[in-house]
């Protein structure tokens, strides 16, 4: 599970790790200005609420930390995953990434990004998912 920092009392007592990221799992679904098809209207508006709370965790973390942590989420693709059981047929096959090849890469892009980086939405190639 996930804990958010919400209060000083839930504040960590020792300084944050030099460079760290907090990564949550968003989706290009989210994006509202990126919506040409509409549909998917909860798991939409899931994941624009994920894109929300990374840039407003993001904020508070620039705060506290300045560059020492930040937040950013990251978008995998479409992965081989129950979840997207029934739209395999309509991906092209380069498109349907494993667990572990999406993770390697989502990986890379965090280690990629600096601190110009912080509080928007990354795909699995690097490229920003606009809000």
């Amino acid at each position: 599970s996930t804990t958010l920092l919400s209060s000083p009392q839930s504040r960590p007592s020792s300084p944050l790790p030099r460079q760290a990221v907090f990564a949550c799992m968003s989706a290009r679904v989210g994006s509202i200005s990126d919506n040409q098809l509409g549909g998917w209207y909860s798991y939409r508006a899931s994941k624009a609420a994920v894109n929300q709370l990374v840039k407003t965790f993001d904020a508070y973390l620039r705060q506290s930390a300045g560059e020492k942590a930040m937040s950013v989420g990251l978008h995998p693709g479409t992965v081989k995953t129950g979840l997207s059981r029934e739209f395999w047929g309509s991906v092209k096959g380069e498109k349907l990434f494993g667990g572990e090849f999406a993770a390697e890469r989502l990986v890379e892009v965090v280690r990629g990004l600096g601190v110009e980086g912080r509080g928007r939405c990354w795909d699995w190639e690097g490229k920003e998912v606009p809000p």
